[in-house]
């Protein structure tokens, strides 16, 4: 593996720049406070995952396009989240599953894209960036603690570099101009360092390679790069130990085909592992929020054919999700908060009912699941065998926190709660 010769830095303002520059800096950690989010290290469940989908049927007179879906983590209740014909892909799902950003086609342009979010059901449609006419901006991705947002803006050739914004689009700022075009920016989960994919080859884009560097922009480090090879698509575990990523390399003869294969490796680079390795072509993997115990990626057999697919951290149990014939890509795990619990209990029994997750404290997990299934029947009432039930709503899936305070501690169940019978094409 090689390393580029080129180094990355922090774009500093020139003095007259300074103090508008730090009053930017200070307006993106004001908005970034008011946007909640669950802490570093909190508990969490997997919620859904989204996706960019073309199965969407288009309205007269316009071309089959993009539009952001989600599902459960079983592929059912899909859900079209964005109907309209901006081609919207790249989704990120923001750290309390609250909201989704996504690139949208540049409004007016038949080239070229700009960020937009939307809440977790759809709503709330609002455009973040509005970049100059020839350049676009596209691939966000929330901080862990949803005050910021990194996104990549490009333009002709080879100009492209990574910028920074509050939640609602407000001080966009360049943060690192690197002479090689990057990919897919990321902050790492304690936000001292940022994951990316950068372009090598010097025309078209056959070899790409993954690194990382210091919030500051120092430490510049090679994570993974095969000469030729395409090395792309980085994402962090939650824990921030290993790295996924997707890569076209054949390092020890189990990628003859050279095709796109799911790999994963050590935050270092070390400890490189091969996941998946067959004659289709998978990419763009995700990891499940919830101890990082399983991944979605897409495969198919071309780049315009590939399903949501879901498999464990080791590549094991792979399973084909809401299956099509076209093309599914881009998929991001939402992650919901939850309470402290001592106890995970599993799904409540039949599944139709679909409670799923069941975690308690200060209870038996028989008695965990019997309030979860009562619930279920009983109506979603608010009150249970003197708990107090509190539900929120993850578009498309209800998190239900039932207490009852005891002797000492208070006693606690937690759930999801997740339809299967919608669909939608």
């Amino acid at each position: 593996m090689r390393r580029p010769s080129v180094r990355y830095g922090l774009a500093v303002p020139g003095p007259s720049q300074r103090c508008r520059w730090r009053w930017r800096l200070l307006a993106v950690l004001l908005a970034g406070i008011l946007a909640p989010a669950a802490p570093a290290g909190a508990e969490v469940f997997d919620g859904r995952i989204a996706f960019t989908s073309f199965r969407a049927t288009p309205l007269a007179g316009q071309e089959r396009d993009g539009d952001i879906f989600s599902m459960n983590a079983d592929g059912s209740d899909l859900r079209r989240l964005t109907p309209n014909p901006e081609r919207d892909r790249q989704p990120d799902w923001s750290p309390n599953g609250s909201a989704i950003a996504y690139s949208i086609r540049k409004p007016g342009f038949t080239t070229n894209f700009e960020v937009s979010r939307m809440t977790a059901a759809g709503a709330a449609r609002r455009r973040l960036t509005t970049t100059a006419t020839g350049q676009a901006s596209s691939q966000p991705s929330w901080s862990r603690s949803g005050r910021s947002l990194l996104f990549r803006r490009s333009g002709s050739g080879r100009a492209s570099s990574i910028w920074q914004m509050g939640p609602l689009g407000e001080s966009p700022m360049l943060r690192f101009q690197p002479p090689d075009p990057p990919l897919y920016p990321t902050w790492s989960p304690n936000s001292k360092r940022i994951l990316f994919a950068a372009i090598l080859s010097s025309s078209g884009d056959t070899d790409r390679g993954i690194f990382a560097v210091n919030a500051d922009g120092s430490g510049l480090t090679t994570l993974f790069d095969v000469a030729g090879a395409f090395d792309s698509a980085p994402a962090w575990s939650p824990d921030g130990r290993r790295i996924a990523f997707e890569s076209d390399a054949d390092v020890d003869g189990r990628n003859p085909e050279r095709d796109l294969e799911i790999w994963t490796m050590a935050a270092n680079g070390s400890d490189v592992r091969q996941l998946t390795s067959n004659a289709l072509r998978d990419e763009g993997p995700a990891w499940s929020p919830d101890g990082g115990r399983r991944l979605a990626y897409t495969s198919g057999v071309d780049d315009t054919h590939g399903d949501i697919h879901v498999m464990t951290a080791q590549g094991t149990d792979i399973r084909r999700l809401a299956p099509f014939d076209g093309l599914d890509e881009s998929p991001d795990w939402q992650a919901i908060p939850a309470p402290d619990t001592a106890r995970r209990c599993g799904d409540v029994k039949p599944l139709g009912r679909g409670v799923r997750d069941v975690r308690g404290r200060g209870l038996s997990c028989a008695r965990v699941l019997a309030l979860a299934d009562r619930w279920a029947r009983n109506g979603r009432a608010r009150e249970i065998s003197r708990f107090a039930v509190r539900t929120r709503f993850f578009g498309g899936t209800r998190r239900i926190v039932m207490t009852r305070r005891g002797e000492g501690r208070s006693q606690v169940v937690a759930f999801l709660h997740q339809p299967q019978a919608r669909r939608e094409r």
